[in-house]
């Protein structure tokens, strides 16, 4: 930033209400404020989202609906969004969603919740520029049982937490057998049911007390190692709702979903940025993969760039190859996931990543370049190695 200052833009139809919120705000000389009262305030919209230094607050008016499909349809939105409306119309909230805005503020209850969620988006303006730092959901999914969905989604995580220093949260959907927790010898205090059950009242500061933090970097979201739920029990607005808070605390998430279809993976595919199918090399793998990814495009209009395959223990000398497995799914965004049983046992045994245990093997390599790829981001190393071989060049 030019002159280490971010904006602040309150954008509305009452000036009154404009104004009251900006004196419950808890800023000093390094925001610069303006208040915009319009009778239509879409014009606005479009003039003041370009910004990233900006902080942007929407109240929205009887048009609100109108409103947030402006804001949608605005490309490259910069600045940071935050909307004042009616949060129990469903509608609104999911346009809102798929806007890309950073929180969603009942217009009953901003005077409690605007302040703690402007100084969080406030605290991660001011420390995250870096051009590397790119928001993404990740959502990782076995094409069959035992594939090893959760030892990828695990490893992604790690490794982008580590390696491009991002903040990223894993989130462990299988509520019945998940084993994210297991991954990182983690026994959570409060689990993801908890924080689903209240919701209502968590905001994203709030939020960080169910997350079970596993270094500076990696903050995890677990199921209960000793209550089961349900298909069906998890309410999917409710885990909308929390997806928002963890798109305001972290620059990456990986979801581990159960290998199941129904509305609460369907909604987090549908968010994600990307959907890795993991797989292994036999034949009824190859074709529940087929047969996964006519469902996520077919039915559920997810396009196929959106969509990658990860042959899991991949064994060169098996009779199955790569490219027979891109001619049965007829998709060609495929990675190999080097097999190492032994490494990823110890790892296992151990309670710790892959990437941490065994750093430097073939296989700690090969998941390395996955989340990289699926992160869309730069490792820091990488970009000091390319810096000194560039000092280098010109000395």
């Amino acid at each position: 930033m030019a002159d280490n200052k971010i904006n602040l833009v309150l954008i509305g139809d009452d000036e009154l209400t404009c104004e009251k919120q900006l004196a419950i705000l808890s800023y000093s000389g390094d925001i610069k404020s303006k208040v915009i009262c319009a009778r239509s305030i879409t014009d606005s919209i479009s003039k003041h989202t370009q910004d990233e230094h900006s902080i942007v607050i929407i109240n929205l008016t009887a048009n609100g609906l109108k409103e947030l499909q402006v804001l949608n349809d605005i490309d490259g939105k910069k600045a940071a969004i935050i909307i004042v409306g009616d949060k129990t119309n469903i509608d609104l909230l999911s346009l809102a969603i798929r806007a890309g805005v950073k929180d969603f503020i009942d217009y009953k209850d901003y005077d409690g919740k605007l302040d703690g969620v402007f100084c969080n988006i406030k605290k991660n303006i001011t420390h995250n520029y870096n051009s590397s730092n790119v928001k993404r959901l990740n959502a990782v999914i076995n094409a069959k049982g035992g594939s090893g969905a959760s030892f990828i989604a695990s490893n992604v995580a790690y490794v982008l937490a580590k390696e491009s220093n991002l903040k990223v949260a894993l989130v462990d959907l299988d509520l019945q057998f998940g084993s994210i927790g297991l991954n990182f010898d983690k026994v959570p205090k409060y689990t993801l049911t908890e924080a689903l059950d209240a919701i209502d009242d968590l905001d994203s500061i709030s939020l960080e007390a169910y997350m079970s933090k596993y270094n500076e970097n990696l903050s995890l979201l677990l199921p209960s190692p000793a209550d089961i739920s349900l298909p069906g029990e998890i309410n999917v607005l409710h885990l909308r709702k929390l997806l928002e808070l963890l798109q305001i605390n972290y620059d990456q998430i990986v979801v581990d979903l159960p290998r199941l279809i129904d509305p609460v993976s369907n909604m987090i595919m549908e968010q994600a940025d990307q959907i890795t199918l993991v797989l292994q090399q036999s034949l009824t793998q190859f074709r529940d993969g087929r047969r996964l990814i006519q469902i996520l495009n077919k039915d559920l209009d997810i396009p196929l760039e959106r969509i990658a395959i990860v042959a899991n223990r991949y064994n060169p000398k098996n009779s199955l190859r790569i490219d027979d497995l891109k001619n049965m799914v007829n998709h060609d965004n495929v990675y190999m996931i080097a097999n190492d049983f032994e490494r990823v046992a110890n790892a296992s045994n151990l309670g710790v990543p892959l990437c941490e245990s065994s750093a430097s093997s073939k296989i700690a390599h090969d998941l390395k370049e996955l989340a990289r790829n699926l992160g869309k981001v730069e490792f820091e190393g990488e970009r000091k190695s390319l810096f000194g071989r560039f000092k280098s060049f010109l000395s």
